[in-house]
C-alpha cells in the first residue's frame, strides 16, 4: 500500500479566537485531524503547519508558505485541513488551488468536513457543494470584516484608542490601555523635537543631534522600552523623516486621532492612507508635551523650509525672510542673486537684485549695530532675531526685528 505522507494545515483567525469559537479552535483542529490519520490507512503524519491569527482571506501566511515548500522538496505529498474554511476565505483564492495548483503539484488533498479526498474519491472536487462551500466562507469573511470595522469605529468615535502601541511619547496607561500617560523618556526627546525646530533647526541637524547621543528610534523604544527585546542586531537610527512624521502629529497636543489609514479591502489586507477628513480626532484626550500655539508655530517652520531646499539637502539661508520694498513679494534666489519673485514671474515690479554676499555682509553688519553678539549668521540666528528683510531698488536693506520695531536702515 503506497504511504501518503501528510501535512496537517490548521488556521485560527484572530476574530475567530476572540470569538472563542471552541469548534475551530487550534486543539480541536489538532484534535480532528489526528483522529481521522489514525483511522485512515495509508496516511503518515509528518507535520503540523498552524497559522495561528491569520486571516484566510490571503494566503501570505508563514506556515502556509512552509507547507508548499516542503511539497516543493518531496517532504509531504498529502493536505489534510477540517474544512474548506481552514484552507481558506476566498474562494478565487480557494478555487484555484484545488482546481489548478495542488493538481499540478501532484498533491493528495483532504477536507474532512466536506468529505473531500482528491485521491480516493476525485469526483468529491466536482462535487456543486465544493464552490458553494467557498463562497460561503468567503462571504462570512467579508461579514466579520465589516463587524470588526463597525466595533472598532465605534470604540474610535468614543475615544478609545484600539492600537497595539501608543504613539512615541506616551504609554497606555495602567488603569485605562485606552488612555495615554506620558513616557518620561521619549517625551524629553519629543520636547527637544519641538524646541529644536522653533530654535531655527532642521529636522536633519535635531536628527544628527538625536544619533549623537543614542536616542532609540520610536521603533526601537517600542522594542526595547516596551517589549523588552533586544535590538543589537538592528542599526536604525534617526532621520529627517522620522523627526518631520513627530513634529506634523497633532497627538503631542493632546488629541487623539485615529482612522489616518485603513485597510484596502477583506481580501488585500494592505494599508492604505486616508484622506483627512476620514479622521476621528478626540480632542483632549490625554495630557499635552507641546502647546497648540507652538505646535501651529512648527508647522508654518515646516512649511517654510520645505518650500525651498537647496542641492546640498539644506534650506535657503534667506528663504522666508526677504520681501520687496516696493511691491511687498518674497524673493527668489537664482544663482548668487536674490531678485523680486514679482519681476521674475509676471515682470510687474523692478529685479530689486541683490548678491548673497553682499546681503550676508549688510545683515552681519545691521546685526552687529543691535549690538547682538553672533558667531556665524545661519537660521538659527535669523530665526531668533528677524522677522523679515526689506530689500530696496537701490540695494539698501531693513530689518524687522523680532519685538524691536525695525531695525536700521541702510
Amino acid at each position: 500500500m503506497k504511504k501518503y505522507k501528510v501535512g496537517a494545515y490548521i488556521r485560527l483567525s484572530k476574530e475567530e479566537y476572540s470569538d472563542n469559537k471552541e469548534s475551530n479552535s487550534i486543539v480541536n483542529q489538532k484534535q480532528i485531524i489526528t483522529e481521522y490519520i489514525k483511522n485512515t490507512d495509508g496516511l503518515v503524519l509528518v507535520d503540523y503547519y498552524i497559522d495561528d491569527g491569520y486571516s484566510g482571506t490571503n494566503f501570505n501566511r508563514p506556515a502556509f508558505e512552509k507547507l508548499l515548500k516542503d511539497i516543493t522538496n518531496g517532504k509531504i505529498n498529502t493536505i489534510i485541513v477540517k474544512d474548506l474554511s481552514r484552507l481558506g476565505r476566498n474562494h478565487i483564492e480557494v478555487d484555484n488551488y484545488l482546481e489548478n495548483i495542488f493538481p499540478i503539484m501532484n498533491v493528495r488533498f483532504i477536507s474532512i468536513i466536506e468529505n473531500i479526498d482528491s485521491y480516493e474519491n476525485p469526483e468529491s472536487l466536482d462535487n456543486y457543494i465544493v464552490p458553494i462551500k467557498n463562497l460561503m466562507n468567503d462571504a462570512y469573511a467579508k461579514d466579520i470584516s465589516k463587524k470588526v470595522k463597525s466595533v472598532l469605529k465605534s470604540k474610535k468615535i468614543n475615544g478609545e484608542f484600539v492600537g497595539a502601541f501608543a504613539p512615541y511619547g506616551y504609554k497606555k496607561s495602567l488603569d485605562d490601555n485606552h488612555k495615554f500617560v506620558k513616557d518620561m523618556e521619549a517625551s524629553y526627546y519629543v520636547l527637544l523635537i519641538f524646541n529644536g525646530t522653533l530654535k531655527g533647526e532642521t529636522s536633519g541637524e535635531i536628527a544628527n543631534e538625536l544619533n549623537k547621543r543614542n536616542v532609540l528610534t520610536p521603533e526601537m523604544h517600542i522594542r526595547e522600552k516596551i517589549l523588552g527585546k533586544s535590538s543589537d542586531d538592528i542599526n536604525e537610527r534617526w532621520n529627517a523623516k522620522m523627526v518631520t512624521r513627530i513634529l506634523k502629529n497633532k497627538t503631542y497636543i493632546g488629541d487623539l486621532i485615529q482612522g489616518r489609514k485603513k485597510v484596502e479591502s477583506y481580501r488585500n489586507h494592505k494599508l492604505i492612507d486616508t484622506n483627512e477628513e476620514e479622521w476621528i480626532i478626540i480632542k483632549n484626550h490625554h495630557e499635552p508635551i507641546i502647546s497648540e500655539e507652538k505646535f501651529n508655530k512648527v508647522q508654518e517652520i515646516i512649511e517654510n523650509n520645505n518650500a525651498r531646499i537647496n542641492k546640498d539637502g539644506k534650506v535657503d539661508l534667506f528663504y522666508g525672510y526677504l520681501k520687496c520694498g516696493d511691491c511687498g513679494s518674497k524673493f527668489k534666489k537664482s544663482g548668487e542673486y536674490y531678485y523680486c519673485e514679482s519681476y521674475a514671474r509676471y515682470k510687474k515690479c523692478t529685479r530689486h537684485s541683490i548678491n548673497r554676499n553682499k546681503l550676508i555682509r549688510k545683515v552681519e553688519e545691521n546685526i552687529k549695530k543691535q549690538n547682538k553678539n553672533i558667531k556665524e549668521l545661519d537660521r538659527k540666528v535669523l530665526f531668533q532675531l528677524i522677522d523679515n528683510i526689506i530689500i530696496f531698488d537701490n540695494g539698501n536693506i531693513e530689518i524687522n526685528y523680532k519685538n524691536k520695531g525695525s531695525g536700521i536702515n541702510e
